[in-house]
């Protein structure tokens, strides 16, 4: 990233096991975050009849619909089972999840909530303290949730905390593009590649049904017990 960080929360960044932010789309905007180069806010979709997303979007709970809302280090997939039951998503159910650069979140005005963010919007700081309050030891969230010796060191502490993101976020921070299968992945690249819109060489194809399981997202939390995150290249499909 070329914009201005807040410089003590990137070096924390630079200190922790997390990997990366994750974010959870559906499918059909990939042509154009592609096309734009640009991971847009909800506010700003809004306004772009191309666009697909859901009420659950929109209702933005978290008061910051200006924000593009990630988790740290695996989805929030309570917030995924909600969104893709809604009409919108039941007529287009393909959904993909963009792991992201970390240092996303170093960026000035980034929000921090230490449980998720439609709960806890009013909780939601910047800053090192802010991050840091996403890793204390307990999370008063919808119950209290404390860090296990099991507990992933690079996940928070309530498997839903989330980062209000400053947006737009460029198209350079995203690292891989995430797929529920081996045919969704092949359906989609399919799709881009016959518009013309493959993304550049640094973003990479992963495989993993467990991205998209709030249980198995929450295992890994709670208890590293991790799930597989398969590289996939369209030259092996």
């Amino acid at each position: 990233m070329t914009e201005p960080l807040d410089l003590a929360v990137a070096a924390e960044l630079a200190g922790m096991d997390l990997a990366r932010l994750a974010h959870f789309t559906p499918a059909r905007n990939l042509p154009h975050i592609i096309r734009d180069g640009l991971l847009r806010s909800v506010a700003d979709l809004a306004q772009d009849v191309r666009a697909c997303y859901s009420a659950t979007d929109l209702q933005r709970l978290d008061g910051r619909p200006d924000r593009v809302c990630c988790s740290l280090q695996y989805p929030n997939g309570f917030y995924f089972t909600v969104a893709k039951r809604n009409a919108a998503s039941v007529n287009y159910p393909d959904w993909v999840c963009l792991l992201l650069d970390k240092v996303v979140a170093a960026a000035p005005d980034t929000l921090f909530c230490p449980r998720n963010a439609a709960a806890s919007g009013v909780m939601a700081r910047p800053g090192i303290d802010g991050l840091r309050a996403c890793y204390a030891h307990t999370v008063v969230g919808q119950k209290v949730y404390t860090r296990g010796p099991n507990h992933d060191p690079g996940s928070p502490t309530d498997v839903q905390a989330e980062v209000l993101v400053v947006a737009p976020v460029p198209l350079s921070a995203i690292r891989a593009i995430v797929f529920p299968s081996k045919a969704a992945a092949e359906e989609e690249y399919g799709r881009l590649d016959r518009f013309g819109l493959v993304p550049p060489g640094g973003v990479n194809y992963v495989i993993s049904p467990g991205m998209f399981d709030k249980w198995m997202i929450t295992k890994a939390v709670q208890n590293s017990q991790y799930f597989s995150e398969t590289p996939w290249s369209p030259k092996a499909a």
